[in-house]
């Protein structure tokens, strides 16, 4: 395929022309063992998805949907696609949702935003990505073929080339916790941006191994993994999320025992590990060959990650390896980070004073040990770092006016890696796009350089002038004995509280609703929900579904038993 005009080579496509021999990518295998594929090879099979969507294109319909798990049909099949002068957009696989008819409207939704052309899948998933490809066609609409992400079969193949075919590098669909989910426009100059700040973010050498779970469908596993070795052709060792649930040991077992040097993952990742592994469990582990551990995708557990660093640091584990980042969509992925080489910055909040568009009243400062180490962990925020190069980073009030540094506010970001707005135009969003700034719709506020992240707006219940944030909450859920956090949301609006908690019925949920009606100081009811595993949605990255869940518990189509209630006290008001 000849790059669009005036297109010139990109750094995240110059291996394909140029592909190692030495060096490559390998894929978890789900009854253990790895599966390796050199650059070379994997150039070769990016030739042939490319022939293979080439055949398939349709005037008028660029996309190609990539409905599948971490794997090498992912990557060749990315970048056939890219080869084939066509725009992918990465999706969850059906696996990580939780009904069918619900994920057939959703691929169907996908494909028709994104004009596609054909939907990729495993094979064992193209029976519901036809039902989806039938559905989004049942307008009028072009077929969509669907192709097995296996291209090795394939006897054609494409010239490779470094040329974006396309201005537009993805559709990137956001993790829609506040929102159905919308594809934010990644143009290729934002993604080299990104990748490049995010490389130079944790000094990345590509001599040295990386490994992750995170998937490809999410930003962080995108941009952050991916692209950002790709452009280097570094060694990759990736693992599906599933994987890494079933055995975290696995995942540890790559950087204590194969010496990889860079990792990432959401905080749950590290406290999930924690709680899952034992002491025994790393015995002969070496730790020391970690140079980084990026945090991203929530605001940061340091009772979590201070667990992981109690239980591996005697194994040379250093907190200082870990990365707090600040990211989203909407600006491709990284914004802000902390560089590797000292232990994370936290500090300990006057959270009852919080009030918008006012200073924060700081009690301490410390790090990520102080606040781990604290009797209440909830009490601090860990600090996401500093602008990675080409973001810049302000808090504005209401009106859009710059707030001075330890005011709180919104986060507006700008730069080189700001994407190019939204597919629709007018998706719904507390998120947006105002004169080439983005509005993050998140509250936070600067300190000494410092970026930290309270939660969503939206996701906030004003008690007295002050803000309480549903992520606030949901850290002080782990107070509570018998109670764990990362099987609970908060759903929060003006007139209540309602936690569910994928937990059977017993006296932590009195506890619970009596502890959450105390810090509220009354204001809103406030009911404790016990639910089955799995009710509790989440966006790509783990986060809760917050306002959709809201909604469906108000239509009483959330499943669940109240075992706890604590009604508002009138004389609050």
């Amino acid at each position: 395929m000849t790059g669009a005009p005036g297109a010139a080579p990109s750094p995240l496509l110059s291996w394909l022309t140029a592909p190692r021999t030495d060096r490559g990518m390998r894929f978890a295998r789900g009854s253990g063992g790895w599966d390796l594929y050199t650059y070379a090879d994997l150039a070769h099979l990016v030739s042939l998805a490319s022939a293979a969507f080439r055949a398939r294109a349709l005037p008028g319909r660029p996309g190609v949907v990539l409905a599948t798990p971490n794997s090498v049909g992912f990557v060749t099949g990315y970048f056939g696609a890219v080869n084939a002068g066509l725009v992918p957009t990465a999706i969850a696989p059906p696996a990580r949702f939780g009904g069918r008819e619900d994920y057939v409207r959703h691929v169907a939704r996908v494909l028709r935003l994104t004009r596609a052309s054909a939907v990729v899948g495993d094979p064992v998933h193209l029976t519901v990505l036809t039902d989806a490809a039938e559905a989004a066609g049942e307008d009028g609409g072009a077929p969509v073929a669907v192709l097995s992400s296996d291209f090795s079969t394939g006897t054609e193949t494409d010239r490779l080339s470094a040329v974006p075919g396309s201005e537009l590098a993805t559709l990137q669909f956001t993790s829609g916790s506040t929102s159905s989910p919308r594809g934010v426009r990644i143009t290729w100059a934002n993604m080299e941006a990104n990748a490049r700040g995010n490389g130079r973010l944790i000094d990345y050498d590509a001599t040295r191994s990386t490994v992750s779970w995170v998937p490809m469908y999410h930003d962080l596993g995108l941009v952050g993994c991916l692209m950002t070795i790709v452009a280097q052709q570094g060694e990759l060792s990736l693992m599906r999320p599933e994987q890494f649930i079933y055995d975290p040991r696995r995942w540890v077992d790559c950087i204590a025992r194969e010496g990889m040097a860079y990792t990432a993952a959401p905080s749950f990742g590290f406290a999930y590990a924690a709680r899952r592994l034992k002491p025994e469990d790393l015995k002969g582990a070496d730790f020391s060959t970690l140079r980084s551990a990026t945090l991203g995708a929530e605001r940061h557990d340091p009772r979590g990650l201070w667990e992981f660093t109690e239980l591996c640091e005697p194994y040379g584990f250093d907190p200082a390896v870990f990365t707090p980042c600040y990211g989203m969509a909407e600006m491709t992925l990284g914004i802000t980070g902390h560089a590797p080489g000292t232990v994370p910055q936290a500090v300990h909040l006057d959270w009852e004073s919080l009030t918008p568009e006012q200073p924060v009243k700081v009690l301490a400062r410390g790090t990520l040990r102080d606040a781990g180490a604290a009797d209440s962990p909830a009490q601090w925020l860990v600090g996401s770092g500093l602008p990675i190069e080409g973001v810049s980073v302000a808090v504005v009030d209401g009106e859009g006016r710059p707030l001075p540094d330890g005011y709180l506010g919104e986060l507006v970001l700008s730069g080189s890696s700001a994407a190019a707005g939204y597919e629709p135009p007018d998706a719904e969003s507390s998120s947006r796009f105002v004169d080439g700034r983005v509005y993050s719709g998140d509250a936070g506020f600067l300190l000494d350089g410092q970026t930290y992240v309270l939660g969503r707006l939206g996701d906030a219940l004003s008690v007295r002038g002050r803000n309480i944030y549903a992520e606030d909450l949901d850290a002080r859920l782990a107070d509570t004995p018998g109670v764990d956090r990362y099987r609970c949301a908060t759903l929060v609006d003006a007139r209540r509280i309602v936690v569910l908690a994928e937990h059977e019925p017993g006296p932590w949920a009195e506890r619970l609703a009596e502890a959450l009606s105390l810090y509220i100081g009354g204001v809103v009811d406030v009911t404790v929900v016990s639910c089955r595993r799995g009710t509790i949605q989440r966006t790509s990255s783990g986060k809760p579904r917050r306002r959709p869940m809201l909604t469906q518990y108000l239509e009483q189509k959330l499943p669940g038993e109240v075992v706890a209630h604590r009604p508002r006290r009138p004389e609050e008001g």
